[in-house]
């Protein structure tokens, strides 16, 4: 058997562990909790990635002599906030066409109040009646020479049709690019009061705008769910029952994570390469991650590479991974031996009839000394003591004579 050798790590979210591991992925678990989450999001502002805007204001009035004045005022009053928190399901920074992902992403304003104020100086101080603030999101996803935009009116978004269609036709290792352009346009109503012959200071009602952008933008590796096996060995699918293997090379655009070895119906093997944790991050969003499994990949080893398995395959199609599973057992006859593994998105098995058999002697005597059933007995042919001494001979005069020639070629050398 082999150690496994791990491929490329999952990346970890700084997150607060949930100290429980989980055999297989938890989407259902992880998927529930963040979606719930997602009306929260909708109008969430994070002041410690705001964007910071200007709102331009002019005030007017009259001095004490009626003449007209005029002040334009540039204010720090708008703030804004866009963050991408995750992709529904994934695991670490994976995810999967098949999947149907769903962007998750959290966006919020703040309007700070206009300070009450004589603004212009005309002894008629200045209010705000009141602000609002209307948003829009254009989502832009890629992948390779796929690109498309989704214009947004909530914090969920599915992947355009498109896209997931390009996708499917991932490696395992392509990366799919998400860019959130989060666009807030404020208004303010001020009263903008100003001097008057007849009431003091009269209210002068104006709106002023100005608008904001907060932007952001992730990757994920998009895995797939196809597979191709191979059988190493035996190739013939017919060996010796003294050494006898099942050795499989598996291509796949998904990583695995666990699997079993079937014999005969019956579960002869298994191995596991990761096992699975929740992360918290944060803002309160789970996150599954992969933690390498400890003691249970004996007998598999994977590989991160670019594979075309051309002319074995009918296609030229490239996979990101390639695992070899060995196993060794005990048997004579036939035997149903099966590959059943699970990748972070898929799931693929592999089966094949196999034949163990024992050499004979004269074609009518097996080796362990019974008579020869031609079932689990190769034939072999028909020899004599005599032949046996005369090939003996033969073998022994032709290594004589290559030694002679040997000794010979090296005193030519010196």
């Amino acid at each position: 058997m082999r150690l496994a050798f791990f491929v490329v790590p999952f990346l970890l979210v700084f997150a607060l562990p949930v100290l429980a591991l989980y055999p297989d992925p938890p989407f259902a678990e992880v998927s529930a909790h963040n979606l719930a989450l997602a009306p929260a999001f909708d109008d969430s502002y994070d002041p410690s990635i705001a964007v910071n805007g200007t709102m331009g204001m002019d005030f007017y009035g009259t001095d004490i002599y009626w003449v007209p004045i005029h002040k334009h005022v540039d204010l720090q009053l708008i703030n804004a906030s866009a963050r991408i928190l995750t992709m529904e399901p994934s695991v670490g920074e994976s995810i999967s066409a098949s999947a149907s992902p769903v962007l998750l992403f959290a966006w919020g304003s703040n309007a700070t109040p206009l300070p009450t104020r004589d603004w212009e100086g005309d002894d008629c101080a200045e209010y705000q009646n009141g602000s609002s603030v209307s948003r829009s999101a254009l989502v832009t996803f890629s992948f390779g020479n796929a690109s498309e935009s989704v214009s947004a009116v909530n914090n969920t978004v599915l992947i355009p049709d498109s896209i997931l269609a390009a996708m499917a036709n991932t490696t395992g290792t392509d990366v799919f690019q998400v860019r959130l352009n989060a666009t807030f346009n404020f208004t303010y109503t001020i009263d903008d009061r100003r001097p008057s012959h007849d009431e003091g200071c009269a209210q002068h009602l104006a709106n002023y705008s100005s608008s904001i952008s907060a932007m952001d933008e992730r990757n994920w590796t998009v895995e797939g769910n196809r597979t191709l096996f191979f059988l190493v060995a035996p190739v013939l699918g017919e060996q010796w029952f003294r050494n006898n293997h099942f050795d499989t090379v598996l291509f796949s655009n998904s990583r695995i994570y666990a699997g079993n070895i079937s014999a005969d119906s019956n579960q002869a093997k298994n191995f596991r390469l990761y096992e699975f944790n929740i992360t918290n991050d944060s803002q309160g969003v789970w996150h599954i991650e992969a933690v390498p499994a400890q003691g249970l990949s004996e007998g598999i080893a994977g590989y991160s590479a670019y594979n075309t398995p051309v002319p074995l395959a009918p296609d030229n199609f490239t996979y990101g991974y390639v695992y070899e599973l060995n196993y060794s057992y005990e048997g004579l006859g036939g035997h149903a031996l099966e590959d059943d593994v699970s990748g972070l998105f898929s799931r693929s098995v592999f089966s094949r009839e196999i034949l163990s058999r024992m050499l004979s002697y004269s074609g009518n005597v097996s080796e362990t000394g019974g008579p020869a059933d031609p079932s689990v007995t190769r034939k072999s042919a028909a020899f004599s003591p005599d032949s046996m001494n005369t090939v003996t001979l033969s073998l022994g005069l032709a290594g004589l004579l290559l030694i002679v020639l040997l000794m010979r070629r090296l005193v030519t050398i010196k």
